[in-house]
């Protein structure tokens, strides 16, 4: 026998509540077959992909640390500038004389091939043997089920007279993931534990009771699309790249046999006469931190997985499960959705309400909670940011590198953070931003002679920062760092406080804020504006019919601008000398243009449009995220624009129209939007349609996670707007959600709202709110709004402000933002 397992239950049971938490469970009656089937567990670091298999177990795992490449990779793979400001300078030469494609020849010599690859890490196999009479048996009640409300994938089925009940989580509390199996009505003649990586294997160890890997990962990983194709290579003279480790330690109640070599990278653990055991596993790499010199100890990832692993295997089974519930609900917990009674039969499995009840109110809810789940699971305080995939990819060449892609994926994965109540899932994208902050520096110097710090449309862990290359309406982009820059003043608008305005939002606002004050270029007019120019990943049709991606003053770089640039000016010190550029900068913005056909116009010229139904819309940055007033030509402009973009598009699309809409309060077109996210992924012959795969991750498609995130965001939107000075209640609530709570969101400046609404007529009818202050800073008098009606109340620290539909008056008001 191996170590007995520590006293204490082995498992909980939570197959009871998942049953009857539909609003926080997934469960399904077959095992997963696909990486869109399997159910997703995480604390950040360490991500793992459930497949809940009979008779074999197989777990797939990530590190979040496991890039390929090293802090040095972007200079190995760029090129030598000789002068950067000078190619600028002839490229916007060429686009006054109007030639395009000089100009975007021009703009290919500043790129650098590709970012790094977020990759795959490991495998758990955990095979079971019932014995010759029950090779052939049928499996029979089976359920695999993924409760939110825990973070525990549980499955479990019965062969052989034999019930095999599994749990698997991933603690934050211990840094470690746990598997715990229980065997009712029998033992098992035989179980075997292995361990294998799509990983460079250097080395494996095999010791009574454990097992473990040493990896190496590539030095470089070119995407898919790259050209020319150069994929995954290792051993490049002069290039660094990672070490890794893996660490499995099982503890049973059985007889260990010889340990069996097999066929798999590290070994077989074997057992005999089995009915409990515990499996505890760790991860870790010699990354240190994004633009930081890699650990020179190779052998620290497996000391630091084996001290976790140990540390953990001399805790008891409750003790441990306990800490991860604690340290998993204390975020879940802070918010919750509810919208009613389930339409469709919630003992169904999910794969059959999706397609059953697309429209099912409870499904809704399950998606912005499932959300919420995937946040704190895949982003937590200390790690990296939750990449393309959040932290879960089963690919050597995932999809887009599985990179930061910074022009609105990266962006979106966030912008329900501070409203979700997860202030603190928020922070690994600060440390991003100050990363980025200071390696962008060099970039803005080299490539465009300006002070500040710029990132373009891509980066990874080691917070590459150049336009990477490609076509120019991706890869010149300079509004990437400007954009992401802004997630720091929402922290401070949602009550983030004095101290981190000041020592962490200001200085890295303020570097942005210098490049683009030196990026904008005055014209004729007088206005400020930028070139070369580019509207993310759209191209235009010139006059005589050629196709381009970069010229004047688009839309986006205009607005992005002016959004960073108030924030600058709202979090300046007293005294800040940069102040007086920023106003006059803001001053000499030119409007936002208004196109023949009363849509926004996405350029300073009124191009063609070769895509019309392009699935950016990166030209209504200004009305979500950004909080420009909307008047009513303004708002019709917006309407008009999102109809000629059309509704149907990729999953993150779907999500940002979502909000644009509701931002809107048009109820009826998020109505239609809905329908569009919840169809099922794959089975529309349009390679941009979105919809839901069947474990719920958002499609692009392929996987990709911010449409998950953007979603959340979202049905925020839907129940509170906060961003024009007052709170507007239900401002564009879907009639299909005519019942519902939500508790736990956070509000501008810094409050936490809950609410409850009932509209049998369709109309929002409210039935409560209340407020209370998140901090003593972000007490004092507001103004809430909903239906024609205000009510201004004073909200305290202390105490929670409770109203009802007679404490509104009658009072002035508009249906625009």
């Amino acid at each position: 026998m191996t170590q007995p397992c520590p006293a204490g239950e082995l498992l909980t049971d939570l197959t009871s509540a998942s049953r009857t938490s539909d609003a926080h469970t997934l469960w399904f009656d077959t095992p997963a077959q696909e990486f869109t089937r399997a159910l997703p567990l995480g604390n950040g670091q360490l991500g793992a992909m459930c497949y809940g298999g009979t008779r074999q177990a197989r777990i797939q795992l990530n590190d979040a640390t496991a890039w390929s490449g090293s802090p040095g990779s972007e200079a190995a793979n760029g090129p030598t500038l000789v002068d950067g400001p000078g190619v600028v300078a002839r490229a916007r030469e060429a686009l006054d004389a109007g030639e395009h494609a000089a100009a975007e020849l021009e703009l290919a010599t500043l790129t650098t091939a590709h970012t790094q690859s977020y990759l795959p890490f490991a495998e758990l196999l955990l095979d079971l043997d019932f014995g010759d009479p029950a090779s052939l048996e049928t499996p029979l009640h089976y359920r695999r089920a993924l409760d939110l409300r825990s973070a525990v994938h549980e499955h479990s089925y019965t062969v052989a007279g034999r019930t095999i009940t599994e749990q698997v989580y991933v603690s934050a509390a211990h840094q470690v993931l746990v598997l715990e199996l229980r065997v009712a009505g029998g033992r098992l003649p035989r179980v075997t534990a292995a361990l294998s990586s799509p990983l460079r294997v250097e080395k494996s160890t095999v010791q009574p009771g454990s097992l473990g890997l040493q990896l190496r990962l590539p030095t470089d990983v070119a995407p898919s699309h790259a050209n020319p194709p150069t994929g995954v290579q290792y051993d490049q003279p002069g290039r660094e790249s990672l070490r890794g480790a893996v660490v499995a330690h099982w503890q049973h109640d059985g007889t260990d046999l010889d340990q069996d070599y097999g066929t798999h990278d590290g070994g077989v653990l074997a057992a005999a006469g089995v009915s409990r055991l515990r499996i505890v596993l760790s991860t870790g790499t010699t990354f240190v931190g994004s633009a930081q010199a890699l650990n020179t100890d190779q052998a620290a990832p497996l000391k630091l997985a084996t001290a976790r692993v140990q540390s953990a295997s001399a805790r008891a089974s409750n003790e441990l499960l306990d800490a991860h519930i604690g340290a998993h609900r204390e975020l879940y917990d802070r918010a919750e959705l509810v919208l009613g009674q389930p339409a469709g039969d919630p003992e169904h499995p999910l794969n059959l309400r999706l397609r059953q009840s697309p429209s099912d109110p409870a499904l809704a809810a399950l998606l912005f909670n499932y959300g919420r789940y995937l946040l704190i699971s895949s982003s937590r305080p200390g790690t990296l940011a939750g990449n393309l995939q959040g932290i879960w990819n089963e690919s050597m060449q995932p999809p887009w590198s599985s990179n930061y892609t910074i022009n609105i994926n990266t962006q979106m994965n966030y912008w329900a953070a501070e409203g979700a109540n997860l202030a603190p899932c928020h922070e690994p994208l600060f440390d991003l931003l100050d990363a980025l902050s200071v390696a962008g520096r060099h970039t803005a110097s080299t490539v465009y002679g300006l002070d500040g710090w710029v990132a373009h449309h891509n980066s990874d862990a080691w917070a590459f920062t150049s336009p990477v290359a490609g076509d120019a309406a991706w890869s010149f982009w300079p509004m990437g760092g400007a954009w992401l820059a802004t997630h720091l003043w929402e922290h401070v608008r949602h009550g983030g406080g004095s101290e981190f305005a000041a020592e962490r939002a200001w200085p890295v606002i303020k570097g942005a804020s210098e490049f683009a004050l030196g990026w904008l270029v005055p014209q004729l007019d007088g206005t400020l504006g930028t070139c070369p120019s580019t509207s993310p990943e759209n191209h235009f049709l010139t006059a005589d019919g050629v196709m381009a991606g970069a010229s004047h003053s688009s839309t986006a770089d205009i607005t992005i601008i002016g959004r960073l640039l108030r924030a600058a000016l709202e979090l300046a010190p007293a005294g800040e000398p940069l102040v007086a550029d920023i106003r006059d900068a803001l001053e000499r913005l030119p409007a936002i243009v208004l196109a023949a056909d009363g849509t926004v116009q996405e350029w300073a010229q009124p191009f063609g449009q070769p895509e019309p139904t392009h699935r950016h819309v990166s030209h209504l940055y200004f009305a979500y995220p950004g909080e420009t007033e909307l008047t009513p030509t303004l708002a019709h402009a917006v309407a008009r624009t999102l109809d000629a973009r059309g509704d149907d598009s990729t999953g993150w699309s779907l999500a940002w129209k979502l909000a644009l809409r509701a931002r809107l309060r048009d109820t009826e077109a998020v109505e239609r939007l809905l329908v569009l996210m919840f169809r099922t992924a794959g089975e529309q012959h349009n390679p941009h349609a979105g919809g839901l795969y069947p474990n719920m991750f958002a499609a692009h498609p392929p996987f990709q996670i911010d449409g998950n995130f953007g979603f959340v965001a979202a049905v925020l939107e839907c129940l509170v707007q906060s961003h024009g000075g007052s709170i507007d209640l239900l401002p564009a609530m879907p009639t299909v959600w005519p019942d519902g709570t939500a508790r736990g969101l956070v509000v501008r400046p810094g409050l936490e709202l809950d609410l409850a609404w009932h509209s049998p007529t369709g109309t929002p009818a409210l039935r409560s709110a209340r407020l209370r202050a998140r901090t003593q800073q972000t007490a004092g008098a507001v103004t809430l709004r909903w239906g024609g009606r205000s009510a201004v109340v004073h909200v305290s620290e202390k105490d929670w402000t409770a109203l009802g539909p007679a404490d509104f008056l009658d009072a002035p008001y508009s249906n625009g933002s």
